[in-house]
């Protein structure tokens, strides 16, 4: 080994033998002191031999000989505790508690998440008394009411269901052509090595691999400790009298009661039903967990979840999904984060496959959608590398591992996983090179001990989603909370979505949408919005996700709650955050009064599209008028139908405001365009500004003109001001529309009129559209009396001093005064003239047509089209 190699193997000893000398004092009792005073004591010495200069041996030397004395004093003494009803382990007395007080309607959220799937799970209060378990004379065993039915793989090998000793009894496994102890028992000694045959929970199975790979490596003992009856001063379960096991678990917003009875799914073959220690057979408790947790989940054929969610059942660990192929992860921080943390026993690692060929499952020796336990990590210079282990029984090792043991220089790290002497690794294990763990895995579910934070605020919260969901960025609908944060720290929020009946069957294959957490700085105001996101937290189809941040002190954030494709109908939550410095959680407030809601529609005649389109100012307008400078909100939803809820997402739109003085617009200029809600969006669109007093014109818009659709328009505004928001009357409205036939541009025409004839006064609004066009021209339409040399022009489209207009915009006449006598004391006639610049060389194939509609209070005729030259 390397100087550089021994100095940071013997500076991971000191901080594992740091971490052992800190738990002695806050051990439960004697046993729990004397068990890290020992590991201290080792560890130093075994970082003593590596030493390499005489102060630093000297120093080690002394805290070698310190953790002894103490050692040796526990040995000697006993602080004469005794279990009782009423004793906490140090696993969950660390974890911070909430100190929120309670809503009614979040105890009625608490309650209604103990019915689960046929079973009662009650909120955990005390733990249970051992008269509990206690069987009298002539009493029958406990049985449970409910039977977990089994998965179809499994029922071709079932046998029937028995008591756990006689269970076990019937699993025959030999090592080394000896046979296994498969006497029931609840105590452990060697090497861990839990596996599952049949059962389809690798998620489950891998989440224990992990909890008891950490025991090993010197950290407090986690799973043990939630099965009851338990022997507080061995710190380990035991066996049930009267056959009843109580099991502490952590789902739907609180820990919970489970109760089991011990039968066991037994089998007619060789194959094993429930999880088991490969090397003890005879070993309960991991199979007591494993049906206890398939009990919440709904039976022995639960399809699978993922590691993380499992490991947050069994421990309360706070849950991490992390997405190994998205471009925001660096490996190279992930890594620094997590090898002290797993070093420490801070954290508890698995990993995910993906989807994978059935040829490639043979080729890399992985299994698709399979979940893997992380045993350990360890650095040698460059090279980095995962002790990763398959938990099926006869599971593939991945095929790219060749060695055996971990570089030299790193057994005495991993003496607990590699004894003395040992040459082999535990079957199903391998390690694997970091750079290919982001190769061939897609997830990464690490699980942080909440005991690293002192301060946990909880709220239970009821989110009812509609058959369809408002689409787009649209929040307005989002539970919202304002969460106040103290000093400046780390944050973690986590969602947890509570179990439902039914949820995560084989039916549905688990798949019940996705959520999210979003992370604004709006001092804890309800947002409309995801424009503006601070923290966008990925999309997660596990029942956790989790958003972690950097508070800046005495800052307040907006938290929303984002789903897609969840259910239809109820779901309750649970939002819990974690920190070390304190923190406030609440409810959003709100900035704006109730809204007023106008609805309209998108009809053949209004449906004038984008900006771009030349029909744009025929889409729907309104007016609205303030008495008093104010903060406004405007949101524009596509419908289906009468029903509000119901966004259509297949449209994109937006919404304008401009000044003007209350009149429908029939020109947009530049400068009168006061704010718009931004691209086009599906289904929605918002718009928040703050406007002075005046009259202001709303337009409404499609990205694609021609799309039907009812729509609504919400305004909000943040006081009391007087306003008045009502639609503007179509261009058509009250007037006759008449269409002149299409005039027809090809090579060489430059001008076209037409006749018109007027039988009474009326007032006439031209305006044109284009049915197809190619190439680029521009055009003006304009009304004349009579033609030739002595022609006398009415009325044009020419604005602006701009002679002829581009194609992509309309052209119009706006309202002109039509009477009988003017054709009538005119020899030439009134004609209408669409007109074009003279192009000296007319290009190939040009063609474009033309629409011409009128709009008039009376019938007017419109003759057909002629060309003429000037």
């Amino acid at each position: 080994m390397s100087s550089r190699e021994a100095r940071r193997c013997r500076q991971d000893l000191e901080a594992r033998a740091l971490a052992a000398e800190q738990r002695i004092g806050v051990a439960a009792n004697s046993n729990g002191r004397l068990e890290n005073a020992i590991s201290a004591a080792e560890l130093y010495m075994q970082a003593l031999r590596l030493a390499d200069t005489v102060t630093d041996k000297k120093r080690l030397d002394s805290k070698t000989k310190e953790l002894i004395s103490i050692a040796e004093e526990y040995k000697k003494s006993s602080d004469g505790l005794v279990a009782t009803p009423n004793r906490v382990n140090r696993s969950s007395a660390e974890h911070p508690t909430s100190k929120r007080r309670l809503t009614t309607r979040e105890k009625i959220i608490l309650l209604e998440g103990s019915n689960l799937n046929g079973a009662v799970f009650k909120p955990w209060t005390v733990a249970p008394s051992p008269d509990e378990f206690e069987l009298e004379d002539g009493q029958e065993p406990f049985s449970d009411d409910i039977d977990l039915p089994l998965s179809q793989s499994q029922m071709k090998h079932f046998a029937g269901w028995k008591r756990a000793r006689d269970a076990v009894a019937l699993i025959k496994r030999e090592k080394d052509g000896q046979l296994l102890s498969n006497e029931a028992t609840m105590i452990k000694l060697g090497r861990w090595d839990l596996v599952q045959d049949v059962a389809p929970d690798c998620s489950v199975v891998a989440s224990m691999c992990v909890g008891t790979a950490r025991a090993e490596r010197g950290h407090r003992k986690i799973f043990s400790s939630i099965v009851h009856p338990y022997d507080y001063d061995s710190e380990r379960p035991v066996m049930s009298p009267n056959g009843k096991y109580v099991m502490r678990l952590y789902f739907n917003g609180c820990w919970r009661r489970v109760e089991i009875d011990d039968r066991l799914p037994t089998s007619k073959t060789s194959r094993v039903l429930h999880v088991i220690d490969r090397s003890h057979p005879g070993l309960l408790w991991p199979a007591l967990a494993e049906k206890a947790y398939l009990k919440v989940r709904g039976g022995y054929d639960f399809p699978g979840s993922n590691s993380g969610t499992d490991l947050a059942v069994l421990t309360g660990w706070i849950p991490q999904q992390i997405f190994l192929h998205d471009e925001d992860v660096e490996p190279d921080a992930l890594w620094e984060e997590l090898l002290p943390a797993i070093t420490r026993g801070e954290i508890m690692l698995t990993l995910g496959t993906g989807k994978l060929g059935q040829r490639e499952q043979r080729q890399l020796g992985l299994g698709a959608e399979h979940d893997y336990a992380i045993l350990d990590m360890k650095q040698s210079s460059d090279v980095r590398e995962m002790l990763v282990k398959n938990p099926w029984a006869d599971g593939d090792v991945w095929k790219g591992a060749t060695r055996c043991k971990p570089n030299p220089g790193h057994e005495e790290r991993n003496e607990n996983i590699y004894p003395s002497g040992s040459e082999q690794m535990m079957p199903g294990t391998f390690w694997m090179d970091y750079n290919r763990v982001f190769q061939y895995f897609e997830h990464m579910y690490i699980n942080w001990d909440p005991a690293l934070f002192k301060h946990r605020e909880d709220m239970h919260f009821t989110y009812s989603l509609p058959e369809v969901v408002s689409a787009g960025n649209l929040l307005l609908d989002n539970p919202q909370f304002a969460l106040h944060v103290k000093g400046s720290d780390e944050v973690r929020i986590l969602l947890n979505r509570h179990f439902r009946t039914g949820d995560f069957t084989t039916q549905n294959h688990g798949k019940n949408g996705y959520i999210s957490l979003y992370l604004f700085n709006n001092n804890g105001v309800r947002v409309f919005s995801s424009d503006s996101a601070k923290i966008r937290g990925p999309f997660v189809d596990s029942p956790n996700t989790l958003l972690r941040f950097r508070s800046n002190a005495g800052e307040t954030y907006t938290v929303v709650v984002i789903t897609q494709d969840l259910p239809a109908g109820k779901h309750n939550f649970t939002l819990s955050t974690f920190s070390t410095a304190p923190v406030e959680l609440s409810d959003a407030s709100h900035r704006y009064e109730q809204p007023r809601t106008l609805t309209a529609a998108w009809t053949r005649s209004t449906a004038g599209g984008s900006s771009d389109s030349p029909r744009y100012l025929q889409n729907p307008q309104f007016r609205l008028k303030i008495d008093a400078k104010v903060q406004v909100a405007l949101v524009l939803k596509a419908i289906y139908g009468s029903a509000t809820t119901k966004v259509n997402a297949d449209i994109h739109v937006k919404i304008l405001v401009a000044s003007s003085e209350g009149r429908r617009i029939t020109k947009l200029r530049q400068r009168d365009m006061v704010a718009q809600s931004g691209d086009y969006r599906r289904g929605s669109a918002v718009l928040e500004t703050t406007l002075i007093r005046g009259t202001y014109t709303i337009i409404c818009s499609t990205f694609e003109q021609g799309q039907l659709s009812k729509f609504s328009l919400d305004f909000h505004c943040t006081n009391s001001a007087q306003s008045i928001l009502q639609a503007l009357p179509a261009e058509e409205s009250g007037r006759l529309s008449i269409f002149a036939e299409p005039a027809v541009f090809t090579p060489g025409i430059v001008k076209l009129i037409a006749p018109i004839t007027v039988f009474r006064v009326t007032k006439a609004l031209f305006r044109t559209s284009f049915v197809q066009r190619s190439g680029s021209a521009a055009f003006k339409i304009s009304l004349e009396l009579g033609q030739g040399p002595y022609r006398k022009c009415l009325a044009s489209s020419a604005t602006d001093g701009a002679e002829y207009t581009s194609i992509a915009s309309e052209l119009r006449i706006e309202d002109v005064s039509l009477s009988a006598h003017i054709t009538a004391g005119h020899a030439g006639g009134l004609w209408l003239v669409i007109e074009r610049p003279t192009q000296p060389l007319p290009k190939e194939n040009e063609r474009m047509l033309l629409q011409i509609e009128v709009l008039t209070e009376e019938r007017i005729d419109l003759g057909k089209w002629a060309p003429l030259d000037d």
